[in-house]
């Protein structure tokens, strides 16, 4: 989409001509945004009646999150107006929102990029999370009944299904939901926001993670192990199977990340061989 011109230590700079011979005209492309089609890129139908920052702020996350929108990437407000068909003003309170979110950087006198993934970032919030999840399913594991492990089961089958194609984002949506539902089942009413904020950053990337061989099949295995240590009603065995998951989860991301070092902020690159270690006894504690 963009042809890198310089790179620094902090970030990739990508050239932001946009090249013709690979998409639609600009004008082509607003129109077909505009009329909501369904064509090469988006197709975007803004409801009028609802706050318009607040979904051209969500559409971006996704994209960002599934880093359809790349790592390094440039951010050119102007044609994102005209390729959403709306105005700079609810564009420019997005950017700043997705800026204050750690998802967009600016530099001055350069620009304004995707941010870069920066690997000591990720390990702590899998310390977070962590300790988040393995404190809720313990909850869940005391009061857990049939109603509950058949919502888990339909999440799993249904996770399982998108291994036919596969379907990377519903899978990363429904295993998503799969931890919202422990989450729930525990009764920490603020755990699952607390969650969200922390798995913004991770879940850029488990999209890069899934496309590694193998990597779609294990969760859901891992998953099932959860659902048979929950049906036991013991914390302890549920917690286990828990930390085995995140464990697993962990050094895929790793891996991914190792893999994409286009995508890495160079400045935190090699935290990896030292804080990794750390996390990992946490983890398998």
């Amino acid at each position: 989409m963009f042809e890198p011109i310089c790179r620094n230590t902090a970030i990739l700079v990508y050239q932001t001509e946009w090249q013709e011979q690979q998409r639609p005209s600009e004008k082509a492309h607003t129109k077909m945004v505009r009329n909501g089609s369904a064509g090469e890129g988006m197709a975007v139908a803004f409801d009028r009646q609802q706050s318009v920052p607040r979904q051209v702020y969500e559409l971006l996350r996704a994209k960002i999150l599934s880093v359809e929108l790349r790592p390094g990437e440039s951010i050119n407000e102007r044609r994102l107006s005209e390729w959403l068909g709306v105005s700079r003003t609810p564009v420019r309170e997005a950017i700043k929102r997705l800026s204050d979110n750690g998802l967009i950087s600016t530099i001055p006198n350069v620009g304004t990029f995707v941010s870069l993934i920066n690997p000591k970032k990720v390990e702590e919030l899998y310390l977070i999370r962590t300790s988040l999840e393995t404190a809720a399913i313990r909850l869940a594991a005391e009061g857990f009944d049939r109603k509950k492990a058949h919502t888990l089961q339909t999440l799993i089958d249904r996770q399982r299904a998108t291994l036919q194609g596969p379907d990377l984002p519903t899978n990363i949506a429904i295993d998503n939901e799969f931890h919202r539902s422990i989450a729930e089942f525990s009764g920490l009413t603020t755990t699952w926001a607390i969650l969200e904020q922390v798995m913004g950053e991770i879940l850029r990337v488990r999209h890069l993670s899934v496309r590694m061989p193998r990597r779609l099949e294990e969760p859901i295995r891992e998953h099932v192990a959860i659902l048979r240590a929950l049906k036991t009603g013991n914390p302890d065995n549920a917690e286990q199977a828990m930390k085995r998951h995140l464990a697993a989860s962990h050094d895929s991301v790793m891996m991914a990340l190792a893999q994409n070092p286009s995508y890495l902020s160079a400045a935190e690159g090699t935290f990896g061989r030292t804080g990794g270690a750390i996390a990992g006894r946490f983890w398998r504690s």
